[in-house]
């Protein structure tokens, strides 16, 4: 089992930024490379609302975009065809609101969903609806790459955050084809609890003798948050063992929750430093 179809999300101001990291990864696979562009439509001005002049600068406006849209990915084709593996380039043009749905329509008929971040600062809106839409609405999972990525490998050195739930069971799952080729694979437990009920007696043992019937050495690290959130006790011990992919399960509570509470998911995303495996 291999990933052979992967989608990649950009927008398309940065979209050529991501393309050595997302052409490394096709060839990992020997997969089929499909880039989604997309762009945002223009936002009609809200003095605009019923006034004829307004509408057609904003379809103006909204031709100026289809046509820089359109030219992006003609320079994301050219490059492309430059590397000799399979790929497409599809330009959207979508609002806001609706990414979500337009990325979930393309995901289904992927094996991994890739968002390359688009900066080092806050996520953008694309980046929220292009992870929501493919972990909510698609079943498929999500690699989100943090920017400057480079065109380096990655899958080296994995580490599951593994927290014995069902969203966690379904990522090592679907992280398969990675941690297959793996060199180092660790299972990160934060605070965990014995108990049949919860981690078992032996906290980390049990997903670690199903990983080595695969084939796999595993390593089992049990973090003490000390205090910290979930995600700052995985970063730090991330950074400790270098590790340059975490596998992870997502949004273990509902999706209203998780943006309400914030979570260990929307924490690991917001300050991501390596890249995150997610699925659900």
């Amino acid at each position: 089992m291999s990933f052979k179809t992967l989608l990649a999300i950009t927008g398309y101001e940065t979209a050529l930024d991501s393309l050595g990291f997302l052409m490394t990864v096709t060839r990992t696979f020997d997969a089929h490379l499909t880039i989604l562009n997309i762009g945002e439509v223009p936002i009609l001005p809200i003095y605009g609302y019923g006034g004829q002049g307004y509408a057609d600068i904003w379809l103006k406006d909204c031709d100026q975009r289809k046509n820089e849209l359109q030219a992006v990915s003609e320079q994301v084709e050219a490059r492309l065809s430059q590397e000799g593996f399979s790929s497409d380039v599809r330009s959207c043009l979508a609002s806001s609101e609706r990414q979500d749905n337009l990325v979930a329509r393309h995901a289904v008929y992927c094996d991994l969903a890739i968002v390359p971040r688009a900066s080092g600062q806050e996520m953008t809106a694309l980046e929220k609806q292009a992870i929501d839409g493919a972990l909510f609405d698609s079943g498929r999972p999500v690699l989100y790459v943090p920017k400057d990525s480079g065109d380096r490998a990655i899958g080296k050195r994995i580490a599951i955050a593994w927290n014995a739930q069902r969203e966690a069971a379904r990522a090592v799952s679907d992280a398969l084809p990675f941690l297959s080729g793996c060199e180092e694979l660790h299972v990160f437990l934060v605070d965990p609890q014995v108990g049949d009920n919860e981690h078992g007696e032996d906290p980390g043992t049990d997903i670690a003798l199903v990983l080595s019937r695969h084939g796999l050495k595993v390593s089992v690290q049990n973090i003490a948050s000390a205090g910290r959130p979930v995600s700052e006790a995985l970063r730090a011990m991330a950074g400790e063992f270098e590790i340059d992919l975490m596998v992870m399960g997502a949004y273990g509570h509902s999706r209203l929750r998780e943006n309400i509470l914030g979570g260990t998911t929307r924490e690991m995303l917001e300050n991501n430093e390596i890249p995150l495996f997610l699925s659900r």
